[in-house]
């Protein structure tokens, strides 16, 4: 009988919220609460809440409005920070200077470094080419034994299969 009562109310609860939050109680609800206690002391804790909430309402918009000299502090704090974030001139053209001077050293050093170290044997470069060399997984349906006839036009009277037949001679025992 509890358990009944128990998925009852659980069908319930938003109909009860609802009621809470408008004002309205539906005639099934009504019913409801005048038989069971729980939702009944649920509906009461839930309308006491929203009169406490409502009673707060005034208190929390009375300081909305933003002080007298808000704006004035605003636009004070921005000008301070658009100012302190300029980079002078002198800075940047040193950075930029500096940038171009650290990339012509790297690339003098790769340079002369390739001019000293020892050639690489060609089939060790010819192996590193092929790994190199990145393929699709599709790319071995490509390469069939018919790949050849995909690729050009076929032509009549031309076989491009060999098949091996047999001639009378070599069919008779």
């Amino acid at each position: 009988m509890k358990d009944a009562m128990k998925n009852d109310c659980t069908k319930w609860h938003d109909p009860l919220v609802d009621a809470v939050l408008t004002g309205t109680v539906s005639a099934g609800l009504q019913a409801h609460l005048s038989a069971c206690a729980v939702c009944t002391e649920q509906f009461l804790a839930f309308q006491a809440r929203r009169e406490r909430l409502d009673a707060m309402l005034p208190l929390v918009a009375q300081g909305a409005e933003p002080s007298p000299d808000f704006r004035a502090r605003v636009l004070a704090a921005a000008e301070a920070s658009s100012q302190a974030k300029r980079t002078p001139p002198w800075l940047a053209w040193g950075l930029a200077g500096g940038t171009a001077l650290l990339v012509a050293a790297l690339i003098t050093s790769f340079a002369l470094r390739s001019r000293t170290s020892p050639p690489v044997p060609q089939a060790e470069l010819a192996t590193a080419q092929k790994l190199a060399q990145w393929r699709a997984p599709s790319d071995i349906f490509l390469e069939t034994p018919g790949r050849e006839l995909l690729r050009s036009t076929p032509k009549l009277g031309v076989s491009y299969l060999p098949v091996a037949t047999k001639t009378d001679k070599e069919k008779r025992p």
